[in-house]
C-alpha cells in the first residue's frame, strides 16, 4: 500500500514538472488575446492598459503590440519563465522598471520599437542574458549609456533607428561582443568630442553598420553633413585627451602648492609696496635733525636743574 502511494505521488509530480509543450487556452487566454499552438499568445490589439498577468506559464511568444501599455511594472513576466519572444511596438510606452525583465533569463528577441522611450534605467536588461535580437527603434532616446544596454554577451541584432541619438557613452558598443547587425540610421549625430569612441568603432566595425554611409552629422559647422565613417583622430585632435592617473596626481599637488605659492607672492610684494612708500615718504619728508646752538661765556645754562650762578674770575 505504501509502494502504491509513492507510486502514484511520484507519477503525480513528474506531470507537473512535465508540462505539454503547447498553453491551455481554455485557463489561460484573455477575451482580448488568442492562443495559438506552439505556446503562442496574441494579444495585439487588445486596449490592454497592463500586461495580463493571468496566463499560462508555458507561453513562449507573447504579442502585445498595438496596445495602452505605457509602464512596465516590476516583474510584469515573472509568470512566463519560458518566453523567448516579446513584442510591445507601438504601445505608447514611456517608462521600463528596472526590474520588468526579471525572471526572462532564456528570453531571445525583444521588440520595443516605436514607443515613448526617452531614457533607460541602468541594469534594465542585465537579466536577458540570452538575448539575441533588441529594437528600440522609433523611440525617443537621446544618449545611449554603457549601463543601459549592456552587458549583453550574445546580443547580434541592436535596431536604434529613427531616435534622437546626438552621441553615445563611451564603450557601449563594447559590452555587446557578439553583435554583427546594428542600425543607427535616422538620428541627428553631434560630431563633436562625445561622439569620438562611435566614429572610432564605426571604422573597424563598417560591414556590421546598416547603411552606415547615410550616417551623417547635422552639427557642428566644420563637420556638417560628413560621414561618421569618414571622420578620423585628426578631425578631433582638439578634444582633450583622458587623464592619466600621473596627470591627477600633479594636479592635486598643483592646488595646494599653487595656493602656498600666491601667499608668499602676496607677502612678498606687499613687503616691498611697504618698502617703497616708506623710502618715498622720507625722500619728500626729511627727518629735521636739531640744530646746535653756541653758548655766550655769560650766558647761563639753560639746563634748570644746574641753574648755579657762574664762576667769577680773578686775575
Amino acid at each position: 500500500m505504501t509502494f502504491s502511494f509513492s507510486f502514484i505521488l511520484l507519477t503525480l509530480v513528474l506531470l507537473i514538472l512535465s508540462p505539454p509543450s503547447t498553453p491551455s487556452p481554455g485557463w489561460s487566454c484573455l477575451s482580448e488575446c488568442v492562443c495559438g499552438q506552439g505556446g503562442q499568445v496574441n494579444c495585439s490589439g487588445g486596449e490592454l492598459h497592463f500586461v495580463p498577468r493571468i496566463l499560462d506559464p508555458r507561453v513562449q511568444v507573447l504579442l502585445l503590440g498595438h496596445n495602452h501599455i505605457d509602464f512596465l511594472s516590476p516583474g510584469a513576466f515573472a509568470l512566463l519563465p519560458r518566453l523567448l519572444s516579446l513584442e510591445l511596438q507601438s504601445n505608447g510606452l514611456q517608462r521600463v522598471h528596472v526590474q520588468a525583465f526579471w525572471g526572462l533569463g532564456v528570453l531571445q528577441s525583444l521588440d520595443l520599437s516605436a514607443n515613448a522611450l526617452q531614457a533607460l534605467e541602468p541594469g534594465t536588461f542585465r537579466p536577458l542574458r540570452a538575448l539575441h535580437t533588441l529594437s528600440l527603434a522609433g523611440n525617443r532616446l537621446m544618449r545611449l549609456e554603457p549601463m543601459w544596454l549592456g552587458p549583453l554577451p550574445l546580443l547580434q541584432n541592436l535596431s536604434l533607428q529613427d531616435n534622437l541619438l546626438s552621441s553615445m557613452g563611451s564603450g557601449v558598443l563594447d559590452r555587446l561582443p557578439a553583435l554583427h547587425e546594428l542600425n543607427l540610421q535616422g538620428n541627428p549625430w553631434i560630431c563633436d568630442c562625445t561622439i569620438l569612441s562611435l566614429c572610432h568603432w564605426l571604422r573597424s566595425h563598417a560591414h556590421q553598420i546598416l547603411g552606415a554611409e547615410s550616417l551623417m552629422c547635422v552639427s557642428p559647422d566644420q563637420q556638417i553633413l560628413k560621414p561618421l565613417a569618414a571622420l578620423t583622430e585628426a578631425s578631433f585632435n582638439y578634444c582633450a585627451l583622458p587623464l592619466t592617473p600621473w596627470d591627477l596626481g600633479i594636479i592635486t599637488m598643483l592646488g595646494p602648492l599653487s595656493f602656498l605659492a600666491s601667499l608668499a607672492a602676496c607677502f612678498i610684494f606687499g613687503s616691498l609696496l611697504t618698502a617703497f612708500r616708506v623710502r618715498r615718504k622720507n625722500r619728500h619728508y626729511p627727518v629735521k635733525r636739531p640744530i646746535p646752538q653756541t653758548v655766550a661765556l655769560g650766558d647761563p645754562p639753560e639746563n634748570p636743574t644746574t641753574n648755579f650762578p657762574a664762576p667769577a674770575c680773578f686775575l
